[in-house]
């Protein structure tokens, strides 16, 4: 049995349910078992470290976070281990496409999000993530780590496609779309983090659900996918427990004698 000293938790539909609108009683329990026995636990999440204000996060006690997926990451007091602002070619596309308006998009900086304008698209996707609405801005040349952009006809998903060759692009809701600079992922940030804690890769264990997921559960020793995961989780995954709301997350740690 792998021994295991750090969980990367994704965090929502692993460790928040959108159904409920909270965090399991049984996933809490877990992650307290986990902490008793010294295992380090971070949550590694596509979010923004803005975003993670709008969660009580107390009873977790997270030892850590990764977030927009792998271009940053703080620790238990939310100072910065690393972060990896977006630049070069994409920065300037990606400012293209704010000023234009054409394509609803926000932006991530260290202390704020903001959006070039709202549609309907973006009151449905952010009202299934239990999520509010960045506040409208013009850009200003602030530093800016990732976009968020939303998809809900064929000629926005083209041009949002068009910028591959230079970024990672993964859907987190289906009519929405991360991107961060080519070559970044969530294993980016896990990476980081074992190095700052003299960890092996070896000692990890990865617990998600979506598209952003799959590289982590293929990179840490093991992999799991929630129950609700998508397609890509499920492929990439050692083992695929229940729904978050069926206690998957507790389960799987069982399933490996980690709890």
């Amino acid at each position: 049995m792998t021994d295991i000293k750090a969980v990367f938790l994704d965090f929502d539909g692993t460790v928040y349910s959108h159904v409920t609108e909270g965090i399991p009683s049984s996933t809490i329990k877990a992650v307290k078992k986990l902490k008793e026995k010294g295992i380090l636990v971070f949550l590694c999440s596509g979010r923004a470290l803005p975003e993670m204000e709008y969660f009580d996060l107390s009873e977790l006690d997270p030892d850590g976070m990764i977030l927009t997926n792998g271009l940053m990451a703080v620790d238990r007091n939310k100072k910065i281990i690393y972060d990896l602002p977006c630049e070069g070619e994409l920065r300037e596309r990606l400012i293209e496409v704010f000023q234009r308006k054409k394509i609803p998009i926000y932006f991530s900086t260290l202390d704020r999000m903001f959006i070039n304008y709202v549609s309907d698209i973006v009151h449905h996707v952010q009202d299934a993530v239990s999520s509010g609405i960045p506040p409208v801005k013009q850009y200003e040349g602030e530093i800016f780590y990732m976009a968020s952009a939303f998809i809900d006809n064929e000629e926005s998903y083209r041009e949002m496609m068009s910028l591959k060759e230079i970024s990672e692009i993964t859907y987190w809701h289906e009519g929405a779309v991360d991107i961060v600079p080519k070559g970044v992922s969530k294993p980016t940030g896990i990476n980081k983090i074992l190095e700052k804690y003299s960890l092996p890769l070896e000692s990890s264990l990865a617990i998600g659900d979506g598209e952003n997921d799959a590289d982590m559960l293929r990179h840490c020793a093991i992999g799991i996918a929630m129950g609700n995961s998508c397609k890509e989780a499920k492929e990439a995954a050692d083992y695929v427990t229940e729904d978050i709301d069926a206690d998957g997350l507790y389960l799987a740690l069982e399933h490996y004698g980690i709890i």
